[in-house]
């Protein structure tokens, strides 16, 4: 039996929201302490976007998108 190798990215995922042309970070820090509006999981992020628009008034121009991205992972080492 083998043990599994780190992969080489890990994917993260990041809700924004855009009042007209401002863009910003948006939500609680993730369950993994990762940073304001970023995430672990798509749900967590999915969940929090939801809490976000019921806050959000109902008369702004407000949206909220969420990005996956993928980031390096810092114990990927090349062999």
């Amino acid at each position: 039996m083998e043990s599994i190798k780190p992969p080489k990215v890990i994917k993260v995922y990041h809700l924004v929201k855009q009042s007209g042309m401002y863009f910003s970070s948006v939500g609680a820090s993730g369950s993994q302490g990762i940073g304001l509006g970023f995430y672990t999981n798509l749900q967590e992020a999915e969940f929090n976007r939801t809490a976000e628009i019921l806050k959000s008034s109902s008369d702004k121009q407000e949206r909220f998108h969420i990005y996956e991205l993928d980031v390096p992972n810092p114990v990927y080492k090349e062999e």
